[in-house]
């Protein structure tokens, strides 16, 4: 006997392995050419010079960890990519306001986006990030008073 799911469910799982993918995608670019990222990243003059592949490193990481997580459903994996782009939305403003002119860094060398283009799409995939925790479930329950 095959099992009907309302549409919401199909929506929720279409929405997650787009935000997870676009995680996921951004690490792999990064993979692909670690050099260009770590290039990227001192453009902005906020990391100490030795601390930069560390931090490139980091952020790879960190992105692979989410793009899986929200395809997975886990609710914590949402949390991580809210504090991401709460991360990058600011360094992307910053390299605005310094007058940087280089692509964000986000899809390495398939990245052709300026800086403000960027934060433009960082802000819709907080919404999205946003929306689906908001609609998703603590995996305790919390206790009513």
């Amino acid at each position: 006997m095959i099992k009907s799911y309302p549409m919401a469910v199909y929506l929720r799982m279409l929405a997650n392995l787009a935000l997870g993918g676009f995680f996921l995608a951004s690490a792999g670019f990064k993979l692909v050419s670690p050099a260009l990222f770590i290039e990227q990243i001192g453009a902005f003059g906020l990391i100490w010079p030795q601390l930069i592949p560390f931090a490139a490193w980091g952020l790879i990481a960190l992105e692979l960890c989410a793009g899986l997580a929200v395809i997975a459903n886990r609710r914590w994996g949402l949390w991580l990519v809210i504090g991401l782009l709460a991360l990058f939305i600011p360094v992307l403003g910053y390299g605005i306001a310094i007058g940087l002119d280089i692509s964000c860094g986000c899809l390495g060398r398939a990245d052709l986006s300026s800086l403000p283009e960027a934060i433009v799409r960082d802000l819709l995939l907080l919404t999205l990030a946003g929306a689906l925790l908001r609609t998703s479930r603590p995996v305790f329950p919390v206790p009513k008073e």
